[in-house]
């Protein structure tokens, strides 16, 4: 796949990368796995059909550069929406578990990383706790 700019992610905590399909493809694969659908197909092909509708939306609103780039939370509330409209609602509700652990695992991490008169020492720990403080 070419790197181009409609093929970015902007990760939660702000990064930008390049989007890896079958990541993707391998996320849907495990939540429905965990419902007893195991067919590696079916997550390939959700995946796909996820991002070709978000790349359809946002061609037809493309207005700035920055709205090409996909962001992770809408990538989360098609596939969830198509796990749902397929006839596979438990295997929806699985995938938005493992995002709300993920969740509630870096907030964790900033609370941890905090001492006891203030933010963290670390410098980089830091900057971590004000962006997420920000989402």
């Amino acid at each position: 796949m070419k790197r181009r700019t409609e093929h970015l992610v902007a990760k939660r905590d702000g990064r930008r990368e390049f989007l890896r399909a079958t990541k993707l493809a391998r996320s849907i694969h495990l939540a429905l796995h965990s419902v007893g659908v195991d067919e590696d197909w079916r997550a390939l092909e959700l995946a796909n059909v996820a991002l070709q509708g978000l790349r359809q939306k946002r061609a037809s609103v493309v207005v700035d550069a920055d709205l090409v780039v996909l962001r992770t939370e809408e990538i989360s509330d098609a596939v969830q929406h198509l796990l749902v409209v397929t006839g596979q609602p438990a295997a929806a509700v699985a995938y938005g578990a493992v995002a709300a652990e993920r969740s509630r695992r870096r907030l964790s991490v900033a609370t941890l990383a905090r001492t006891a008169d203030g933010p963290s020492i670390d410098p980089l720990l830091a900057a971590r706790e004000r962006r997420l403080a920000r989402e």
